[in-house]
């Protein structure tokens, strides 16, 4: 585990601003900041950061907490692991590692181990003839090392893996190796490029040969319990964290197109693992919540692979442009060949989806002929159809009247009118319990104990108990956690309270309450209505007490002691 020490320094450095425009847009508004929540489907910023609580707030699904508890949220991860991530991010020396403490840990353990090893492999004599391939390839060495190319030599791998302890049964299920008469590596005399999951995790591998071009020029780790193709898009864990400088991300076929890209400045790029566009994928995409950029191989297939991964994007939601090759297949070949300012200047200039698919509308169309141009312009109107966006269709209709010479009016009859929009369901926060006087009370006591250490002593002093089970374990850890730290935070408590079960009512409580609606200086006011509550506790369990004692004497002694506590509360 992380030492409590190390976790509020890392809170303290980390600006929740600053982590968080990591992952999405924020934009100012008032003294908070506003983006679109990435924990349900939203459509207008409704997730609130404040730079002065350090917490963000979702108001349409409730999504709620500090630094930690975003990372842990979005990257899908354990505790320790966010405050890991978080550490790296602002550059705090943790001294941590991930323990592989999640699902089928011994595997990523195996894959791990594996790509040390080809790693190891490339930087010894024996990868010579590697590094030389890969040098008139034109990779540089930072770009070996930033993406952990190595190189399968010989079947020494699986021998290795077994004197670790593995089983066979694990080495083969981690996609290392295969069963013949013997264990045998799978990879072997090929150049490795490993592949990560988001997280970053070694998941799977792609191998290159390097010398004899006859065979297969690359084989893949075949799918298994940690390598899933159509889960993962290749280099999303390094691009996720360029996309807020850019406001893009890029997507191609090859892994070779995105080292390339990458290896001259352009980091936002993924590239599909030879498969098409999955739910998976979509949903890595729109976790990111920016415009995705189409730029698929300069053949009949990277076009019809461009088409329908357009569509997918645009059923859901996602602005999607394309950017189209000129000459060369691919941008690996179209930067070797004309260098990285041309290649730089064509990913400049993209065009919107709907405008790349009209273009390929009209590729097989001979618009001289009447019967072509009709199958075209019908196309058109039937992809106008699909959209919602009026001032498209006006354009779009006025350039087909234009070019082709027919009648608006006849162009306009075809559009079929816009039914009304059946609004989404909103989703709605978590009810908020209804709540007594007393309860009320509570948690204004609660509220501003959070908020200013002068409460949390007057409430030790004066009260030091809550009738309310919840609230009472809050107030007793409030006053823990500043008599272990000297001070209160909200966005460190917050750390702290996750660790029981009251963490969602002190978010509820942080957020519910407004300081400027709180007078201040009626807290001892609402301790004198606590104490009168606890008070009426004991008096009708004293009551109950009375009605079921049948000795007189003592039903006198408790019948005084009853009198008492009622003036008392009086």
């Amino acid at each position: 585990m992380i030492p409590n020490e190390d976790i509020n320094k890392i809170r303290i450095n980390a600006n929740i601003v600053d982590i968080i425009s990591s992952y999405i847009n924020l934009e100012p508004k008032g003294k908070n900041f506003f983006g679109i929540c990435p924990f349900h489907d939203d459509h207008n910023p409704s997730m609130s950061v404040s730079s002065e609580k350090q917490i963000y707030t979702c108001f349409v699904c409730g999504a709620s907490g500090n630094v930690f508890t975003f990372v842990q949220s979005y990257e899908n991860t354990t505790f320790p692991d966010a405050v890991n991530i978080v550490a790296k991010k602002i550059g705090y020396n943790l001294n941590y590692k991930t323990s592989f403490n999640k699902p089928n840990k011994d595997l990523l353990a195996i894959v791990d181990l594996a790509n040390k090893y080809y790693v190891n492999n490339l930087n010894s004599e024996l990868g010579k003839s590697a590094r030389k391939y890969l040098s008139k390839r034109q990779l540089s060495d930072a770009i070996i090392k930033e993406f952990n190319i190595g190189v399968a030599l010989n079947n020494n791998l699986s021998k290795v893996l077994l004197e670790k302890e593995y089983s066979e049964k694990q080495i083969i299920n981690a996609g290392i190796a295969n069963k013949g008469k013997n264990l045998y590596d799978i990879f072997q005399n090929r150049i490795t490029f490993p592949i990560n999951n988001e997280h970053g995790d070694v998941i799977a591998f792609s191998a290159r040969v390097y010398s004899d071009e006859t065979t297969n020029k690359y084989i893949n780790s075949k799918e298994n319990l940690i390598f899933k193709k159509g889960n993962i898009l290749f280099n999303y864990d390094k691009a996720k964290n360029e996309v807020n400088k850019t406001k893009s991300i890029i997507v191609v076929e090859g892994q070779f197109d995105a080292i390339r890209m990458y290896s001259i400045g352009i980091k936002n790029v993924v590239a599909t693992m030879g498969t098409a566009f999955t739910k998976e994928h979509i949903k890595l995409l729109k976790k990111l919540n920016v415009k995705v950029v189409l730029l698929m191989d300069n053949d009949e297939a990277g076009i019809k692979s461009a088409i329908s991964s357009g569509e997918e994007l645009i059923k859901n939601n996602i602005t999607t442009e394309v950017i189209k090759l000129s000459k060369e297949k691919d941008p690996d070949d179209y930067i070797i060949k004309n260098g990285a300012d041309k290649f730089i200047e064509i990913i400049k200039k993209p065009i919107s989806f709907f405008e790349y698919k009209l273009q390929y509308l009209k590729s097989d169309k001979d618009l001289n002929k009447s019967k072509d141009l009709a199958n075209y312009i019908n196309n058109v109107i039937a992809e106008l159809n699909k959209s919602d966006d009026d001032i498209l269709k006006e354009i779009t209709i006025n350039k087909l009247s234009e070019e082709y010479g027919v009648d608006k009016e006849v162009l306009t009859k075809q559009l079929i009118p816009k039914e009304k929009k059946i609004e989404p369901k909103k989703i709605v926060k978590k009810n908020t319990p209804r709540l007594n006087k007393y309860d009320k009370v509570s948690e204004t006591v609660l509220f501003m104990m959070m908020k200013d250490v002068k409460y949390i002593k007057n409430y030790d002093r004066n009260l030091g108990y809550i009738p309310n089970k919840e609230y009472g374990q809050i107030a007793n850890d409030i006053l823990a956690f500043y008599k272990i730290n000297g001070d209160f935070n909200i966005a460190d408590f917050i750390t702290y309270a996750t660790k029981n079960s009251s963490y969602e009512t002190v978010l509820r409580i942080i957020n519910h309450y407004d300081e400027k609606n709180l007078d201040y200086e009626e807290f001892d006011y609402y301790i004198d209505l606590i104490k009168k509550w606890i008070k009426e506790q004991q008096i009708n369990k004293l009551k109950n007490e009375i009605d079921n004692e049948p000795d007189i004497n003592k039903q006198q002694e408790l019948n005084d002691l009853l009198i008492k506590l009622k003036k008392e509360s009086e």
